[in-house]
């Protein structure tokens, strides 16, 4: 299974389609990076990972672990892909 993971992850960063370089398990702890976001800097494990209509992309719900400016730890957060990273604790 990881192999072919690994080879879809390489055909799809080979197309046209948008790519993630991380895309984050259950259970995984991801940090949001996006400097554009009121939640930057969250940091949280997640409990589902959403696949949008049509095909459009991944979201990741995680529960935050730290407080924020616009979260508390245990806020449930929503976010694509492309706006998380492993977290190192």
């Amino acid at each position: 299974m990881k192999i072919l993971r690994e080879y879809v992850k390489k055909l799809i960063s080979e197309s046209t389609y948008q790519s993630h370089t991380y895309e984050p398990d259950t259970g995984d702890i991801v940090v949001n990076v996006n400097p554009e976001c009121t939640h930057k800097g969250s940091i949280g494990k997640v409990i589902k990972i959403n696949v949008l209509p049509d095909d459009s992309g991944k979201t990741a719900s995680y529960k935050c672990l730290n407080d924020g400016p616009t979260w508390k730890s245990g806020d449930v957060l929503e976010k694509t892909l492309d706006q998380l990273a492993p977290a190192s604790l």
